[in-house]
């Protein structure tokens, strides 16, 4: 048995998606209302921080591979919840859900599959951990800037971006690896009945 101090430390890795303009820029604002640590840009989670089983030139390998696969697909965010236990508030997603649900299922497999604290769900996190005697009137204040943005709820998701966190670099300090675009509909239709008509 290899002793612990002897396997290789290769990090961790995520992958996002983040919310273009104009949305971005309002849920950046929302965000600086409610409470929690984390103020990085918005993003959807698509694959959640995982400990590296492999050198992570490697993980972006196997991660773009499956991602080649899938075309770019719109997104909704639709309500204000809060996860229990945690009373951290986020935004529900309506359209895309399913998409969503496929990506993260294909990617955490194999070499990037890890057991996760919490069931995957497709949201967009707004703050927290809110305190319990603060969470109802946070979570309206949070529902009342919702219903008043003047922008679109639904933008398309169309680049994932892979994020890596070196095992020895500062905790919570994430480094961009690469962004890769996903296909279009058409695009991704094309390389099909390529594929087809030359088996």
């Amino acid at each position: 048995m290899i002793p612990v101090s002897e396997i290789p430390q290769w990090g961790s890795f995520a992958l996002v998606s983040y919310i273009p303009d104009p949305l971005g820029s309002f849920l950046h604002g929302l965000r600086q209302l409610l409470p929690g640590e984390d103020n990085s840009q918005p993003h959807i989670t698509i694959l959640p921080p995982r400990p590296l089983k492999l050198p992570v030139d490697g993980a972006s390998h196997v991660a773009l591979k499956v991602l080649a696969e899938f075309p770019a697909f719109d997104v909704e965010l639709s309500k204000v919840r809060h996860f229990p236990g945690t009373n951290v508030l986020f935004l529900d997603v309506g359209r895309g859900s399913g998409q969503l649900y496929e990506l993260h299922r294909t990617l955490s497999a194999g070499d990037l599959h890890h057991t996760e604290m919490f069931d995957f769900r497709p949201h967009l996190t707004l703050g927290g951990p809110v305190a319990p005697a603060d969470l109802t009137l946070l979570r309206k204040k949070a529902e009342a800037a919702w219903r008043a943005a003047k922008c679109p709820n639904r933008f398309a998701l169309d680049e994932v971006v892979g994020l890596w966190l070196s095992p020895d670099g500062p905790q919570g300090e994430w480094r961009r690896l690469w962004s890769h675009k996903l296909s279009s509909k058409e695009t991704t239709a094309a390389h099909a009945a390529a594929a087809a008509a030359t088996s």
